[in-house]
């Protein structure tokens, strides 16, 4: 992936979809330790922390080396807003665990004129929905010229 950003750089190009992966525990997470809730396995044990740590990691690497930005948190510096909503099962909060891992990632350049949308007005788990996200998107307002 990286190899392919590094050979459009100078394009508009945007990486949108789930990351697996919280860019934050303080902004991007109902709760702390995300990756207890995400990796620890059907049995809730596991090495969930180096996992955590590994993917985090990995993330952080893929925007430093492809140039990228997560627009999201570019556009909003503060705010929390969640895509993903584990509503069930054991390993859950009481209140449930909600994640912003659903990203819109853009070169550097670029990030200005792309504005990420979390669609929450389409509820996860709605009647007729088989997906815990909701959806993103992104719109462009481009230089003309």
């Amino acid at each position: 992936l990286t190899s392919l950003l590094s050979d459009h750089k100078d394009r508009l190009l945007a990486v949108v979809g789930d990351m697996n992966v919280a860019p934050s525990d303080e902004l991007d997470c109902s709760t702390p330790f995300w990756g207890k809730f995400f990796l620890a396995g059907e049995d809730g044990k596991g090495d969930w922390e180096e996992r955590a740590v590994q993917l985090r990691d990995a993330h952080c690497k893929l925007l430093k080396d492809g140039g990228l930005v997560d627009a999201w948190r570019y556009h909003n510096p503060r705010r929390k807003e969640f895509t993903s909503f584990q509503d069930q099962g054991r390993h859950r909060s009481r209140n449930g665990w909600c994640a912003r891992v659903d990203l819109v990632l853009v070169p550097e350049p670029q990030v200005a004129h792309v504005r990420p949308i979390i669609y929450s007005e389409i509820t996860a788990h709605a009647a007729g929905r088989q997906s815990d996200h909701v959806p993103v998107g992104l719109q462009l307002a481009l230089p003309l010229g």
